[in-house]
């Protein structure tokens, strides 16, 4: 039997098995398997099968790659087959299947991609900046409004020394109009929150931010920006009392709720909270982990994801033995440190994204 005598069932079948890092090797085989890698019926499929492992993008000196994690005590915690997907990235956000990567230096265009289906789009970003001192502070998120259509979002964050005062600015691309905007936005806060990180839920980007009352005392904050009225909602509660020095990550859960880690510099204990409700305006939370500190000796930074349904949480922090090393901790409700990898060195404090596979089209 010839493979041109396998039946479409069958082919799929067996393709859809195939590991997500390894779909550009199936595309490069044949204008068949190309084709099939690209249908919409063999994506859901394929998306199925993935789905029983978690997809995550590390950004880990400046290189992204896509690795699967395997939730099953019996089996490796990481597939071994980590497979860089880009470099020379400093940001890398994920929405809806689709990856914006943002150049290290240089910055002369953003990479819109879907590594599933292997279609990208080069943007050029607008060229103005608020000054031309050095103190520019760029972030970009990706996100879409109710009729799905996608945009990227820029926040600029600049100080002129000149004129002595911080100056922020915020623009907004669609990707079907094909146009950039400034927005008319006076923002009520001073800055995000530096580690806590961007998460796209629901279409739209959720980030910490900071506020500074009277006396120069700073208040901390959850924060929406919504990509359908292109505006920020109101400022939303977190499930703690949060003070700067202390250590606070937001991650999703499959892009459809947030979860939010938090550490006390001087406490053993950490607190993972799962929200019930997210939108622009309104959120509550629930409890869902405690994980002891001592057990993994993980530092006050860290990335972490959740499997809400077998209650486990992957942390990424410091190896406890080797500060240059960085590791992967599987912990459970008892604060078990179940299973523990070690990733080997970072020159940087890596970043880890859970990662959705989607065949979702770039416009």
């Amino acid at each position: 039997m010839m493979m041109s005598d396998i039946s479409q069932d069958l082919l799929e079948e067996i393709l859809s098995r195939v590991p997500t890092t390894s779909l550009g090797a199936v595309r490069s085989t044949c204008k068949q398997w190309n084709a099939l890698s690209k249908d919409p019926s063999f994506a859901k499929k394929h998306c199925g099968k993935a789905a029983e492992a978690i997809l995550v993008i590390m950004l880990n000196d400046f290189r992204a790659q896509l690795m699967s994690v395997n939730l099953h005590s019996n089996k490796d915690l990481v597939d071994p087959s980590v497979k860089e997907i880009c470099n020379s990235f400093v940001q890398v956000f994920h929405c809806d299947g689709l990856l914006l990567c943002v150049p290290k230096e240089n910055s002369t265009s953003l990479l819109v991609w879907n590594p599933y289906l292997g279609q990208t789009r080069w943007i050029k970003p607008t060229s103005g900046k608020p000054t031309s001192n050095s103190h520019l502070v760029e972030r970009y998120a990706l996100g879409y409004d109710n009729n799905r259509n996608h945009k990227i979002f820029r926040y600029l964050n600049d100080y002129d020394d000149n004129a002595r005062q911080l100056i922020v600015g915020f623009e907004i691309f669609d990707l079907k109009c094909n146009i950039w905007k400034a927005l008319d936005v006076t923002p009520d806060w001073y800055k995000p929150y530096s580690f806590c990180g961007w998460v796209s839920v629901k279409g739209n980007t959720y980030f910490v931010a900071q506020k500074i009352l009277g006396g120069g005392v700073r208040t901390n904050f959850l924060l929406c920006f919504d990509f359908t009225k292109e505006s920020f909602g109101r400022h939303l509660h977190l499930p703690f009392d949060f003070h700067p020095e202390y250590g606070v990550t937001l991650s999703s859960v499959r892009e459809e709720k947030l979860a939010v880690l938090f550490k006390k510099w001087n406490a053993d204990d950490m607190d993972i909270w799962i929200t019930t409700k997210i939108e622009p305006n309104a959120v509550s939370w629930s409890y869902f982990l405690k994980l002891d500190r001592t057990v993994i000796g993980i530092q006050i930074s860290v990335n972490f994801f959740i499997d809400e349904k077998k209650k486990i949480a992957v942390i990424y922090s410091k190896d406890r033995k080797e500060s240059n090393n960085f590791t992967a901790y599987m912990c459970g409700e008892d604060g078990y440190c179940y299973q523990e990898v070690h990733l080997g060195e970072s020159g940087s404090r890596p970043f880890v994204y859970p990662y959705a596979p989607s065949w979702v089209q770039i416009q």
